[in-house]
């Protein structure tokens, strides 16, 4: 399998990756008629600390936050599943991915 980097972005701690294979590969589908609502499960995947991958549990708390800096990004989901120091990069996902 060859991966190359494709664009990355270190306001938001984001790197693409284009990754050619020979088989198919596992994903995640993405649902892009069901948007995130405040009080909706998510699921928080990472690798915090280096322990290996990790799944922690929460809700929505909020959604379209700004951030925090004069970038122009917006619309940013706040979760209380918990995150730490490596799991930036990992997927928050709802029960159906």
């Amino acid at each position: 399998m060859r991966r190359c980097w494709w664009g990355s972005d270190s306001l938001t701690d984001l790197a693409v990756l284009k990754i050619n294979a020979t088989g198919g590969l596992p994903v995640i589908p993405i649902n892009r008629k069901r948007i995130p609502h405040i009080g909706d499960v998510v699921l928080a995947i990472g690798n915090p600390y280096n322990l290996g991958q990790t799944i922690t549990q929460g809700i929505i708390s909020a959604t379209g936050r700004i951030g925090l800096n004069p970038s122009g990004r917006q619309n940013f989901l706040q979760t209380d599943a918990s995150i730490n120091h490596g799991n930036s990069g990992g997927a928050l996902v709802n029960s159906s991915g």
